[in-house]
């Protein structure tokens, strides 16, 4: 059996006011493409389709074209679980009605403990939910984290395990020590959400969504897809595609990683700005969504104005002027005046010097503060 691991599409992500769906459609018909290369026996989608719960009649337009292309007029059966992006109740509408043409949308814990069966391969399709959500389906006050929430759910699919056929889960959750992005939304804020690898060695393997690096962990068992396209400056030198995994029997699970070329890649340049301008640096394509870090721009008035003349799809520019240069040594502040102190602490944020109006007023509040110290 050959099955195609997807998942963290996030169709309707916006980046610095960026609307991606362009490029979303760009990677989804390559990755249709490739399908009909590959010819699988099953795709599976492991969360967050959308990059948020009410996405636009453009983006849902965008992935049931997709959807109805790969289950219906390519006849691939396919397994889509949620994320933590997801409104789980849009995501499932239909479900019952889509399972005829083999279209298994898993969004309920009530499910979770009910194999899709492909002749030996048994899915387990572990969906994601907060941990109020789990302590509420088992009635169990106890659950306070992750790792416990997690635990309760596999015990509870092991009591319908068929360890004679090859188990493999589908999840959305993140394995403790998996390499994160920028763009990764905590499941819950001020819990630690991580759980542990040990607790998925019943399984002999597992599809995981929520983390976008293919390889944000190395294991035998777990995988992540990783996301179809880079979604922050943070996943630059990311490499992005879907995992290919071919089973033969329960002792021969092979993965292999496809990568997919995107229409337009995120890149950081840095330098001076005015050898930017000038053309002496050059981001590897015009077109690319840039991150400028440059030097040396205080004599511009609005230079990001002058950047997208020039790279229209620039989303972010960063002042790196002191960066490299690094904070006063305390030796050296311990030596300055406060209005001095003051007077650098204001160009190193601003770019920018005070003017005597500004200085007399922070000489004002520095003697009226040292005078109350008296």
């Amino acid at each position: 059996m050959k099955i195609i691991h997807t998942g963290d599409w996030h169709l309707g992500k916006i980046l610095n006011g960026k609307q991606f769906l362009e490029d979303q459609s760009f990677i989804l018909e390559q990755f249709i493409q490739c399908l009909k290369d590959e010819k699988p026996d099953v795709v599976v989608i492991a969360g967050d389709i959308y990059d948020t719960t009410y996405p636009s009649k453009e983006t849902i337009h965008l992935f049931e074209n997709a959807i109805h292309t790969i289950n219906i007029d390519m006849n691939i059966p396919m397994i889509i679980s949620n994320g933590n992006h997801d409104g789980k109740e849009r995501l499932n509408y239909g479900a019952s009605w889509f399972e005829h043409s083999k279209l298994f949308i898993r969004t309920k814990l009530k499910h979770m403990n009910q194999p899709i069966e492909f002749n030996d391969v048994h899915f387990y399709v572990l969906p994601f939910a907060t941990i109020s959500e789990v302590k509420e389906f088992f009635k169990d006050a106890s659950i306070q984290t992750y790792q416990q929430a997690t635990e309760k759910c596999i015990n509870y699919i092991v009591e319908n395990l068929n360890k004679e056929k090859i188990n493999i889960l589908i999840g959305h959750l993140t394995i403790n020590g998996g390499k994160t992005s920028d763009s990764e939304r905590p499941l819950t804020i001020g819990t630690v959400e991580s759980v542990t690898k040990s607790c998925f060695n019943v399984f002999d393997k597992v599809l995981l969504g929520h983390l976008h690096h293919p390889f944000s962990i190395k294991d035998d068992i777990i995988d992540y897809s990783g996301s179809l396209l880079q979604y922050s400056f943070s996943e630059i030198n990311q490499p992005k595609g879907y995992k290919r995994l071919v089973v033969q029997d329960k002792n021969e699970l092979s993965t292999s990683f496809v990568q997919l070329k995107p229409l337009r890649e995120l890149e950081v340049v840095e330098g001076e700005y005015d050898e930017v301008i000038q053309g002496h640096i050059q981001p590897k394509n015009k077109d690319n969504y840039i991150h400028f870090k440059l030097k040396n721009m205080s004599h511009i008035s609005d230079p990001m104005i002058h950047l997208k003349q020039l790279f229209p799809n620039t989303l972010a520019l960063s002042n790196i002027t002191f960066e490299n240069e690094g904070p006063l040594h305390q030796t050296q502040i311990q030596q300055q005046d406060d209005q001095t102190i003051i007077k650098q602490f204001y160009k190193m944020i601003t770019d920018n010097e005070m003017t005597k109006y500004q200085e007399e007023k922070i000489n004002n509040l520095i003697t009226l503060v040292s005078n109350k110290e008296v």
